[in-house]
């Protein structure tokens, strides 16, 4: 029971950071949702590029001509290739957010929602804002999955916008539990 105890305490301690996080990522969603699109794809190319290089790199190391070396030669090539087809196709894949994001957004909305009277501690304290919190969630999940929006960009703000929705939640959340 105590080591429970100081688990929650532990998560709690650090709610506001994360509720701070949530809200100024979302601040940067809405205002910049370009720079955001731009970010993710140079922090895929670059991680695909630096995972190429150490391959090679291996491959130097290696003896030529053992399966080592050839392997480490392909594992190169491939991940060059993907940096090549991400470089490209990545406005197209971009497609697919809404539906990844509308996914998790639904999940956890449904997911607060069942947990609003496990999280209750008292009794005379209703469990009515967590399950409004977590069925406003639910519905923007489904706006998203079915996007009407037709934007990439679009999408961000409205994900900038529910981050800080979140964020300011989750503090309000975390200051109530300090209080007890």
């Amino acid at each position: 029971m105590i080591a429970m105890r100081n688990t929650v305490e532990k998560l709690t301690r650090y709610a506001w950071l994360h509720a701070l996080v949530l809200a100024l990522v979302g601040v940067w969603f809405l205002l910049a949702p370009m720079s955001v699109y731009h970010v993710v794809k140079y922090v895929l190319l670059g991680g695909l590029l630096l995972l190429a290089l150490a391959a090679f790199i291996d491959a130097m190391r290696a003896q030529r001509g053992t399966l080592e070396s050839q392997s480490a030669l392909w594992r190169g090539g491939g991940l060059l290739v993907g940096a090549l087809v991400v470089s490209v196709m990545l406005r197209p894949a971009l497609a697919l957010l809404p539906v990844v994001i509308g996914l998790m957004l639904v999940v956890y909305g449904i997911s607060r929602i069942i947990t609003a009277r496990d999280r209750q501690v008292y009794v005379n304290v209703s469990p009515f804002p967590t399950i409004l919190y977590g069925l406003v969630v639910a519905i923007c999940g489904f706006v998203l999955l079915f996007n009407p929006f037709r934007s990439i960009m679009a999408l961000l703000q409205v994900v900038g916008v529910m981050l800080i929705v979140m964020g300011i939640l989750e503090l309000v959340d975390a200051l109530r539990g300090r209080r007890k």
